[in-house]
């Protein structure tokens, strides 16, 4: 039992324990602190030295923390994101934010050091990339906004526009080609390839897909989770595979089928584990994506990235006339207008379809 408001305690291997609040959290929450002693007498003086320390870092003005600081603290409570997500803000805080802002006191930071560090990036990196590392910062600045520590400076700040990306399609031929080859192989995972072809979903999607997640009475697929490498600091290893949600709540949704992948799904044996699988464990997508370069060059057709099937399945919906709602739901956007933006420049010749179709109304004589 530890004496009246002193926090000390005797162990059970026999030491003597003293506890302190060391600081809080950006959340208000206290971080205890402990120190050891090998008698009551030693513990008592090594807890009254980490009391005084703590109240000597206490008589400093809070904003005078260090970017590099406070970007270590915050990042620590960053504990509700993906593994994915803290492993880029931890990317990001360390070789954008901290390199370059790093040893500047919160107190001292302004409007100008932001847009400063916003256009030296701006001529190195691309505005998405921009645009990025800034949401990061912005966040991080504004948990010190909320605690005080720093007035509000995020608002008005210019950043890059956005350039639109050049979206990859096969065209029909090359679609042609590729599922006939698939048509004739032997090898079972290949049916993944047609999977997305026909449903838009992503790589890490379909390797994450198990038989649960297929409904062949209802013809629908379920997309409830995704597979992904993401780098980690556990031991030795580098990264590690990691089996979660998808990346937002729209991209958890229900596909139905065309009949021909039912059909072909029914036809399947073993409907138990990993639909695409190697000896009943899942495929890694990088290994995946492999095999899916492979049957291009078999083709003989341009190396391009596996996500060029889920464009050209939005674009083949377009072209048969799916209204946009509906596609923005089978791929999984949050909305209709990205699905828009993503798409609707990538379709000229549908677009002149829909003109000419316009055009036919014009009849003057009558």
């Amino acid at each position: 039992m530890a004496r009246r408001g002193e926090n000390i305690y005797e162990r059970k291997d026999g030491r003597f324990e003293g506890r302190y609040i060391k600081g809080y959290d950006i959340n208000g929450k206290a971080i205890i602190g402990y120190i050891y002693g090998r008698s009551y007498k030693e513990a008592k003086e090594k807890l009254a030295f980490a009391k005084a320390q703590v109240e000597h870092e206490r008589s400093k003005p809070p904003s005078e923390m260090y970017i590099s600081e406070w970007f270590e603290k915050w990042l620590s409570t960053q504990k509700h994101i993906k593994k994915s997500s803290y492993s880029v803000y931890s990317s990001l805080i360390k070789r954008h934010i901290v390199k370059r802002l790093g040893k500047l006191r919160l107190c001292n930071i302004t409007k100008d050091n932001l847009q400063d560090f916003v256009d030296s990036l701006a001529q190195k990196f691309q505005p998405s990339y921009v645009r990025t590392i800034y949401t990061v910062l912005r966040l991080g600045l504004e948990a010190a906004e909320d605690r005080n520590l720093v007035n509000d400076i995020c608002k008005k700040i210019k950043l890059p526009k956005l350039k639109l990306k050049e979206v990859i399609v096969f065209s029909k031929q090359e679609q042609k080609d590729i599922e006939k080859y698939l048509e004739n192989s032997e090898k079972p995972n290949d049916i993944g390839i047609l999977i997305c072809l026909y449903t838009g979903i992503r790589i890490g999607e379909l390797c994450a897909l198990t038989w649960d997640n297929i409904d062949l009475s209802r013809g629908i697929i379920s997309v409830t989770k995704t597979l992904y490498r993401a780098k980690t600091s556990k031991g030795k290893k580098k990264t590690e595979l990691i089996i979660t949600s998808p990346k937002s709540d729209s991209s958890i949704r229900e596909i139905p089928l065309p009949k021909f992948l039912i059909d072909k799904l029914s036809g399947i044996e073993n409907k138990s584990g990993f639909l695409i699988n190697r000896k009943g464990k899942f495929i890694e997508p990088t290994v995946y994506a492999r095999r899916f370069k492979a049957i291009l060059e078999e083709c003989n057709i341009r190396n391009v990235k596996f996500h060029t099937t889920r464009h050209t399945f939005a674009t083949r919906a377009l072209e048969i006339g799916m209204d946009i709602k509906t596609l923005s739901e089978i791929l999984g956007h949050a909305s209709p207008t990205i699905t828009l933006n993503t798409y609707s420049h990538s379709l000229p010749e549908h677009k002149k379809k829909e003109m000419n179709r316009l055009g036919k109304m014009y009849n003057p004589s009558k």
